[in-house]
Parts: C-alpha cells; sequence; structure tokens
C-alpha cells in the first residue's frame, strides 16, 4: 500500500489552501517551526518525526477525538531542516487536517481503522522519509529524556519503522520539542490565564451554591457546569472530596460517590480543565464552617510557601532552588514537606520542568507553572489537620515571576453552612 498525496500544487481538496479552522494563526505556526528548525542545527538534527498528541498539535494544529484510541495513529509530523513540513495521515482524517493545519503537504493512507493498514502505517513512514531525502539523515524521535513525552505506538510499530530505515540514525528531539514548548508565546499565555479564570469562577460557584446535604457528586456537578458555561473545553475529574475515608487518596477521581458534605468538613477540590488546548490545574480546600485556629496557622504556612516560590523563581534561577525555597518554609514550620511543589502547564497538563528537588533546568522569561504550595498535619481521622494545597499559576517574566491568582489567598468558606 503506497500514501496518496494531494494535487500539486494545491497541496488541498476540501477547505482551499488555507485552513478554516486553524489552531493558532499562521504567524504563530511559522514561529513555531522556525524555533525547531534553529534548534535541530544545533543538535545536527536532519528531521524531527512526531507522533504523539500534543507534540502534533503543537507543530501541526491537528487535534482529534481519535487520539485516545489505542489502536488508530491519527497523524505523523515530519519537519525537515529545509522544506516543507509534512503531515502523514488516515483517508478517514483528510479533511480534518485540511480544515486545521497549516501544513499543506499532506500524504494519506486508506482503510486506516484496518489492523492490516495500522501495522503497515510505520512503513509508509519509513518510505515517505526516504522519498523527502533523509532515509540517511539523523531522524530525531520523542524518545522522552526530558519526560512527559513519547511515541504512543505497539514496539512493533516502532521496531518496522527503524527496520525500514536501516541507513538512519535515531537521535533523541527532546531537546527540541521542549526547546519549543518549555517557553510559552504571549497568545499561550493568554490561554492559561483564560483557563485559570474559568477554574476560578468554576470554585468560587461551588462556595456559593453548596448547600447543606449536599454531596460530593452534587458539588462535582456544580464545578463542571460552571466550567462549561464559561467556555471550558474540557474538565477532567481529579478529585473532590470531604471528610477522611478517602483521605490522602488523592490521585483518585471520585467526585461522583454519594458521600454527604457536613458542616466542619473540608472539600479538598483540585480538578484540571481546557480552554482552546490550554489546561488550569488548580487545586485548593473548601472549608464548610469557620476554620479552627489550627487551620488558619497551617494555612498561612502553606501560603507563605507559595510567596517563597514566587520570590524566588525568575530567569537564571533552576527549578531546584524554587522547590528548595517553599520546603525551607514548610519544613520550618514543622509541616511535611513534599518532593514537588509544582510543574510546567501548557498544552499538556503538566510538563517540564517540575519543580523538585532534582531538576537542575534553568528557568526562562515565558515559562509557565502551577506552583503547589503543599503541606500535611496529620490525617484528619487520627485527629489531625489533613493536606492543604495552595496551587496557582506562575508566569516567569524578564524580571522575576508573576503569579496570576487564578484561586484567592484567603481561606475559602461556604457561604451556607
Amino acid at each position: 500500500m503506497t500514501l496518496t498525496k494531494a494535487p500539486e500544487p494545491q497541496g488541498y481538496v476540501l477547505f482551499g489552501p488555507q485552513p478554516r479552522f486553524p489552531d493558532v494563526p499562521y504567524a504563530e505556526w511559522k514561529a513555531r517551526i522556525n524555533k525547531a528548525r534553529k534548534l535541530m542545527r544545533e543538535n545536527k538534527i536532519d528531521l524531527l518525526m512526531l507522533w504523539s498528541m500534543q507534540n502534533c498539535r503543537y507543530f501541526a494544529g491537528f487535534t482529534s477525538i481519535h487520539w485516545h484510541l489505542p489502536s488508530i495513529q491519527p497523524l505523523v509530523t515530519l519537519i525537515p531542516i529545509e522544506g516543507e513540513p509534512v503531515a502523514i495521515t488516515g483517508d478517514f482524517f483528510r479533511w480534518t487536517v485540511e480544515g486545521q493545519s497549516w501544513i499543506r503537504d499532506i500524504r494519506t493512507q486508506s482503510d486506516v481503522h484496518q489492523v492490516k493498514s495500522e501495522r503497515e502505517f510505520p512503513g509508509e513512514v519509513a518510505a515517505t522519509v526516504k522519498e523527502m531525502g533523509y532515509g540517511k539523515g539523523n531522524i530525531a524521535l520523542e524518545k522522552g529524556s526530558l519526560g512527559h513525552t513519547w511515541i504512543p505506538r505497539p514496539l512493533n510499530d516502532i521496531q518496522t519503522l527503524m527496520k525500514d530505515l536501516p541507513e538512519a540514525r535515531f537521535v533523541d528531539g527532546d531537546k527540541v520539542i521542549w526547546g519549543c514548548r518549555m517557553v510559552k508565546s504571549p497568545l499561550e499565555i493568554d490561554r492559561l490565564m483564560k483557563a485559570a479564570a474559568i477554574h476560578r469562577q468554576s470554585m468560587a460557584a461551588v462556595a456559593e451554591q453548596y448547600r447543606p446535604g449536599m454531596t460530593e457528586r452534587d458539588v462535582g456537578k456544580i464545578f463542571l457546569l460552571k466550567a462549561y458555561e464559561n467556555d471550558a473545553e474540557w474538565v477532567v475529574p481529579g478529585h473532590i472530596m470531604c471528610g477522611p475515608e478517602k483521605e490522602g487518596m488523592y490521585d483518585t477521581g471520585y467526585h461522583f460517590d454519594g458521600v454527604i458534605i457536613n458542616k466542619g468538613d473540608c472539600l479538598s477540590i483540585d480538578m484540571i480543565m481546557n480552554y482552546k488546548g490550554y489546561w488550569a490545574d488548580m487545586g485548593r480546600m473548601i472549608n464548610v464552617g469557620p476554620p479552627t485556629d489550627s487551620f488558619k496557622k497551617c494555612w498561612e504556612n502553606v501560603c507563605r510557601g507559595f510567596d517563597a516560590a514566587v520570590q524566588a523563581a525568575k530567569p537564571g534561577v533552576r527549578a531546584m532552588d524554587v522547590w528548595r525555597a517553599v520546603n525551607t518554609v514548610i519544613e520550618d514550620a514543622e509541616m511535611m514537606g513534599f518532593e514537588m511543589y509544582g510543574h510546567g502547564i501548557g498544552i499538556d497538563v503538566q510538563e517540564p520542568p517540575v519543580v523538585a528537588g532534582t531538576d537542575e533546568t534553568v528557568l526562562e522569561a515565558g515559562m509557565t507553572f502551577e506552583i503547589e504550595s503543599l503541606s500535611a498535619m496529620g490525617l484528619r481521622r487520627m485527629g489531625g489537620e489533613g493536606g492543604f494545597q495552595f496551587e496557582n499559576l506562575l508566569i516567569i517574566t524578564e524580571t522575576g515571576a508573576t503569579p496570576v491568582m487564578g484561586l484567592p489567598r484567603e481561606i475559602i468558606q461556604t457561604a451556607c453552612c
């Protein structure tokens, strides 16, 4: 089976010479390609080959619900050091690529839903690479050395690709990928700030609309509906929980449980939402009734940890230095420290750098983080105050850092208890 190429010189069939529904303006997309090529030259890379959902969105402007089906590969993006980028897709996705992407050299495979076609697809990609003149070049893949990226294909597909390009040298593309994606453009920052604003409105709705007798399920509905009402494109349940029974299980989304929220409970909420491809990831607690003096003291320490991150974060500082600033405040207050106090954010919920004790990444202006000042003072079921989380968006500027206070500093309390 061979790939079909659109008729020359148009490179399109349905939507015309320009995409009708581009994810970003042409200038934004072109700047990404130009920066990628600059980094490719620095790292002696001839061709950047991208298989993952978010990298194909960033560099090709392509989105599809089929990324969530493990069998199908909706798109592969090829960025050569010279010449036009190439998009390789199935005929099923052809018009989606035309409608969204600024790439106009689009190659298509037929019968994309058939298992036989799926297994042949890597060989077709290899054939295209040879046709482009890079069969003997340095080809960069998403090897994942810097974390947060991978090739979402079965091992035998990757083996087929490499077998069919025996004279190529496969190298790591992470320095190019994250060299582009870690530093955000003004457009990206605007979208992140909008996502943070939507998140803030949803959290406020929970505090305002809670009534005695409501369950975690009811609160989850309030949050979700408010987010979609304010133009969120996607809300992913993190956790919404109260009471001590599942305390500590923060990685489990279970806000549809029927647990009744009572006066005196502390409702922990950590939800993520998406606006035009960019995420907000902010966690907080909402008190049902007045907080205790002990809670107030712990909360003030956690807020001081966040303030320490804001003061420490600036160009030239390492991510681990920001972690140390937060951890010093938390441990000096005799509260439990954590191995991570935040992470980069963009079109992925978690991106490098990680604000951790071992991350030596040097911060640059334009980097964006969700800073999480985290701590705990014993489990509530054992008489402690439980966990604390103050998480907000932080933007690295030329001179320091600007916090985008999606969620307020003060303790959040329900309007009715």
